[in-house]
């Protein structure tokens, strides 16, 4: 197998592999990275010869895996998109809200190719999806030779899957992203033990050790303390969450605390994509027996749209619990806006539940202490900080000890590192070669032969 990382910056983001056995050539992913905007957050397309694709593989709807593939598959028209049956119903939600961000863009910062694509692209698009049923092996045919493709339930989000594929005998074994510990909204990851010749493996939670006695369980209650310890002191709580997946787990959460009278009757404010996603997750949930929400826990936690009157820097006009993306306080968002006024005012509490890209304002804020200055660049605003500010190991990826189990039970003959900051693949590296297991960190954009 040749295999070339196509994310121009590496690590995590604009998330885009080239991969040809034999004479079969596909692409997994293709996403836009969320630290850059245009044409600065695009894989390289242009690495892979127009028209040559025969086929491309959807892992899961994150934005970041998702976001240009609408470009990828213009490029390749006569190649099909495999894909979950979640995915085939959150895609047109992710990729519409998408568009409609870049089209704010255009002007908020000053970038003319924006929008990337257009509607007439994302109904081509959604022409060319096939949905893979679990665990059923897909037989694809080119030129009289034959390749094996077959999709795993991958956990993290719903929707997701790894992907193994064999040819000629040889197997292949793309995890994408992975979470096996079940959440309260989805089953945990289900994917094969057997041996095989090559994992690309996400490495995403490599400098994340986890503490003995911090497991997921511990730290939703070390979040609900920290929740009702602000709303007694008359604050409130915003929680960043993802569109995707976190904030429908988290109102789960926060229900089932106030039916154990572990939080006391406070309003609940939700906004954006995520709420708009609550209805796909219930009609996803009836079919797909993998994932569990009902839409009705809104009704049930009594959640409202976010007040009317929120201005940057200026007090919130309700105490309650915000929550609301982006879960990295992306600038322009109501989780950015709401934290620009509640930063400074020490009865409030910023509560991060999920991974902060270290560039991102979420990831900057999260390396200040009490007291410091900090800078809402995009409004123009700077506070010190006053609130609580606390994350919560509640990862949608597998640990670092998890992942590594799981490459020795396979026992590859190559490792292919992927979607992990430069720190995270060098922890695993070591470990993996400590065990005689050979690796490959590949640099973004070279083409190497596994």
């Amino acid at each position: 197998m040749k295999i070339t990382d196509l994310n121009p910056h590496g690590g995590i983001g604009a998330n885009c592999t080239y991969a040809k056995i034999g004479p079969f050539q596909f692409a997994i992913d293709s996403g836009l990275h969320p630290k850059y905007a245009g044409n600065d957050s695009l894989p390289r397309h242009e690495k892979i010869p127009s028209g040559t694709l025969d086929f491309i593989l959807l892992t899961h709807c994150h934005l970041d895996h998702l976001g240009s593939l609408p470009l990828l598959s213009n490029l390749h028209p006569q190649a099909p998109i495999f894909l979950s049956y979640p995915s085939s119903i959150l895609i047109r939600r992710m990729l519409s809200n998408s568009l409609a961000v870049m089209k704010r863009q255009r002007s908020e910062l000053n970038l003319p190719e924006l929008p990337l694509y257009g509607r007439s692209d994302l109904s081509n698009l959604y022409d060319r999806m096939e949905v893979l049923p679990l665990e059923e092996p897909l037989i694809f045919e080119k030129a009289g030779e034959e390749i094996e493709i077959t999709a795993y339930h991958a956990g993290h989000v719903a929707g997701a899957l790894s992907f193994e594929v064999s040819y000629l005998g040889k197997r292949t074994f793309f995890t994408g992203d992975v979470l096996f510990h079940d959440l309260r909204t989805l089953d945990g990851a289900q994917l094969p033990r057997q041996p095989v010749d090559t994992l690309v493996m996400e490495t995403t939670r490599g400098m994340s050790e986890r503490p003995a006695g911090k497991q997921r369980e511990s730290e939703i209650v070390r979040l609900l303390q920290d929740i009702r310890k602000c709303l007694k002191r008359g604050g409130s709580a915003l929680i960043p969450v993802f569109a995707l997946g976190r904030m429908q787990e988290m109102l789960v959460v926060l229900d089932e605390a106030r039916k154990n009278k572990a939080l006391p009757p406070t309003p609940v404010f939700c906004s954006g994509l995520g709420m708009d996603l609550v209805n796909h997750m219930h009609q996803i949930s009836r079919n797909f027996n993998r994932i569990h929400f009902s839409r009705k826990v809104l009704r049930s936690l009594g959640a409202q749209p976010l007040p009317r009157k929120i201005k940057p820097g200026e007090p919130v006009p309700m105490q309650g619990i915000y929550l609301v993306s982006s879960g990295m306080l992306v600038e322009h968002t109501p989780s950015y806006m709401l934290a620009s006024s509640m930063l400074g005012n020490d009865r409030d509490g910023l509560f991060f539940v999920g991974y902060c890209d270290p560039n991102t304002p979420g990831g900057q804020l999260l390396t200040c202490t009490h007291g410091d200055d900090f800078l809402f660049e995009a409004v123009d605003i700077q506070t010190k900080i006053r609130a609580t500010v606390q994350q919560y190991d509640l990862s949608g990826h597998a640990d670092r000890d998890e992942l590594l189990a799981y490459a020795k039970a396979l026992s590859p003959r190559k490792i292919v590192l992927h979607h992990g900051d430069p720190e995270s693949r060098a922890w695993f590296a070591q470990q993996l070669e400590a065990c005689n297991l050979p690796v490959l960190d590949p640099e973004p954009l070279l083409e190497y032969e596994v």
